[in-house]
C-alpha cells in the first residue's frame, strides 16, 4: 500500500474524507502472498519426497512403485498447507523469524507423523516405507524454510507485497524502525505513517516518503479508517501508565502491536521476540549461562559440526591448493582470541592476507585519515590493501572460516555465538560497555557464525555488532541457532556484506 499524502491524512483525521479500498488491497495482498508461499512449499515437498523415493529405489530393494505414492505426496502437500494456514505462516506478515521456524518444524513434523501413522494402519492401501518418509521429513524442514525465506525476498520486490504498519513514537527511534523495515522488506511490514506522540511538537512532513504527523488520537483514527492491523510503538521514554493507556487505546483497532526499545537493536526485532502482557511482568535471562542450556548447545554443535567438517574436507583441500598457488605464505592463519571465561585460544582460518599484513595496515592508517577513521568505527576496511584477490572472495563467502569447525569440535568455539574478539579489543570493549556486560560477553563460547553475521554483516559499526552479540547471548534458543545456520547458507551462497 502506498503511503497517503499529508493532505489525505489531515482530511481523514478531521473526518472529511476516508480513503476507500484499503481493506480490499490488504486482503488481495494476503491472498496472493499466501498462494505464492503455499506453491513454493508444495514444490519443495514434492521434490524432496520424489528425491527420497529415487534414493531408496537406487540403493534399496524392492523397487518403489512410483504411482502408489501419488496419494501420499498429495496428502503431505495439502496437509502442510492446512497446518501452515492454521499456524499463521501464510502470508506471515510481521511474524518473528524464530516463531516461523518453530511453526514450520511443528507443521511439517505433525503432517509427516500423521502420514506415517496412517500408512502403518492402512498397509496394502497406502505404500509404507518409513525410510522414504523419515528422509523426506529430515530434509523437508530446512529446505522448506530456506526456500520460503528466498520466496519472501522475491515477493518483497512486488508492489502489492506486505501490510501497512502504523508507527507511533519518538522521531529518532521511529525513523530507525522505518529504515529497518525498508531494508528488510521480506518481513512484510510496509511503513504507512509515523505518528509522533506530541501533536503540537511533532515534526510534520515526510521521512523518505513516509508521512509524519502528530497526536496519538490521530493514530486511532487512522488505524480505524485505513483498517491497519499492525502497529509499532517506539516510545522508550514514555511512562509505564501512559504506555499502557496507548496500547489499550490502539488495541481496539490494531490486532498486532510491537513494542520497541532503545535497548533492542531494530535489526533483530523480527528475528527473536516474544509476546507478553505489557508492563505486567518481565523475565530477563542470560540463557547461555545456564548449565542445561549449555549442554543442549554442545550437543547441537557436535551433531552438526562433525558431519559438516567431514563434508567440507574436499572443499577445504581445494581452497588450500588455490591459496598455495596464488600467494606466498602459509595456507592457514592462526591467531589468539578471547574465549570462554576470558581465556585465550588459537583460532584457525584460511589465510586471506598478504605476508607482512600488519605492517601494510600500520602504514596505511598512518598516512590515510579516512581509512584510520573507518577502521576505528568498523574494525574493518572495505578496501583493505592487505587482502589477496582470492582472499577477498573467501571473506565475501565466509569460507575462510571453515577451519574453525575444528575449533568447534575441540570445544573452544561453538557453531553459533558471539564474534571471537582479539585480546587487543578488550580495551575497546571495556571502554564502550560496563564491565558487567564484558563479563557476560566472555561467559560464553565464541561462534563460527552469529546473529550479526547474518543480519547486518560488516555493514554496521562495531558497537552495533557488539550490541547484537549481547542480544543473542540473552535470547538464545535452539531454533535461533538453527535459523542462523540456515541464514548462513544464504550468506555463503550470495556473499552479502562480507569483506
Amino acid at each position: 500500500m502506498t503511503p497517503p499524502s499529508l493532505q489525505e491524512l489531515s482530511d481523514t483525521v478531521r473526518g472529511e474524507s476516508l480513503r476507500g479500498g484499503a481493506r480490499g488491497r490488504v486482503r488481495n495482498s494476503r491472498i496472493r502472498a499466501s498462494l505464492a508461499l503455499a506453491l513454493s512449499d508444495a514444490v519443495v515437498l514434492v521434490l524432496v519426497i520424489t528425491g527420497s523415493i529415487a534414493v531408496r529405489a537406487a540403493f534399496m530393494a524392492p523397487a518403489v512403485d512410483w504411482t502408489a505414492w501419488t496419494n501420499v505426496i498429495v496428502g503431505i502437500v495439502l496437509g502442510n498447507a492446512l497446518a501452515s494456514v492454521w499456524r499463521g505462516l501464510y502470508p506471515g506478515y510481521g511474524i518473528c523469524a524464530i516463531a516461523e521456524l518453530r511453526s514450520t518444524f511443528y507443521a511439517v513434523t505433525g503432517v509427516f507423523s500423521a502420514v506415517i501413522a496412517l500408512t502403518f494402519f492402512t498397509q496394502g492401501t497406502l505404500p509404507y516405507a518409513r525410510s522414504i518418509l523419515v528422509l523426506s521429513w529430515l530434509f523437508g524442514i530446512p529446505l522448506v524454510t530456506i526456500v520460503r525465506m528466498t520466496m519472501r525476498k522475491v515477493l518483497a520486490r512486488m508492489s502489492w507485497w506486505g501490510t501497512p504498519v502504523l508507527i507511533v513514537g519518538e522521531r529518532n527511534l521511529a525513523t530507525r524502525v522505518v529504515e529497518t523495515l525498508r531494508r528488510n522488506a521480506s518481513i512484510g511490514l510496509r511503513p504507512f505513517v509515523i505518528v509522533e506522540e506530541d501533536e503540537d511538537a511533532a515534526d510534520y512532513g515526510y521521512y523518505h516518503g513516509v508521512p509524519v504527523i502528530g497526536g496519538v488520537r490521530s493514530a486511532e483514527v487512522l488505524a480505524r479508517s485505513y483498517e491497519i492491523t499492525h502497529g509499532i510503538l517506539a516510545l522508550p521514554h514514555t511512562s509505564g501508565e501512559s504506555l499502557q493507556d496507548t496500547v489499550d487505546r490502539l488495541g481496539r483497532w490494531i490486532s498486532h502491536i510491537t513494542l520497541m526499545s532503545e535497548l533492542l537493536p531494530p535489526q533483530v526485532m523480527w528475528i527473536s521476540n516474544g509476546s507478553s502482557e505489557v508492563l505486567m511482568s518481565a523475565d530477563i535471562e542470560h540463557r547461555l549461562q545456564q548449565p542445561t542450556i549449555r549442554f543442549k548447545k554442545r550437543l547441537f554443535d557436535l551433531t552438526l559440526s562433525i558431519p559438516m567438517l567431514i563434508l567440507a574436507l574436499p572443499v577445504m583441500a581445494m581452497i588450500a591448493l588455490i591459496i598455495r598457488l596464488t600467494s606466498k605464505g602459509p595456507v592457514l592463519f592462526h591467531q589468539d582470541r578471547v574465549g570462554y571465561g576470558g581465556r585465550h585460544f588459537r583460532i584457525h582460518k584460511f589465510r586471506t592476507m598478504v605476508d607482512g599484513a600488519e605492517k601494510v595496515l600500520d602504514a596505511l592508517l598512518e598516512s590515510d585519515e579516512a581509512a584510520r577513521e573507518e577502521f576505528q568505527r568498523f574494525h574493518k576496511l572495505k578496501r583493505d590493501p592487505r587482502i589477496t584477490a582470492f582472499g577477498r572472495w573467501l571473506r565475501k563467502t565466509s569460507l575462510d572460516e571453515l577451519p574453525q569447525l575444528w575449533n568447534v569440535v575441540k570445544g573452544n568455539m561453538t557453531l553459533v555465538g558471539p564474534r571471537p574478539i582479539l585480546p587487543s579489543e578488550i580495551d575497546q570493549y571495556g571502554y564502550e560497555i560496563p564491565e558487567v556486560d564484558l563479563v557476560s560477553y566472555t561467559s560464553v563460547r565464541p561462534g563460527v557464525t552469529g546473529l550479526w553475521q547474518v543480519t547486518v554483516r560488516a555493514e554496521e559499526e562495531f558497537s552495533v555488532r557488539m550490541q547484537i552479540d549481547r542480544y543473542y547471548v540473552r535470547n538464545w534458543s535452539l531454533f535461533l541457532d538453527l535459523y542462523i545456520v540456515l541464514r548462513t547458507v544464504g550468506v555463503v551462497v550470495f556473499g552479502r556484506g562480507g569483506y
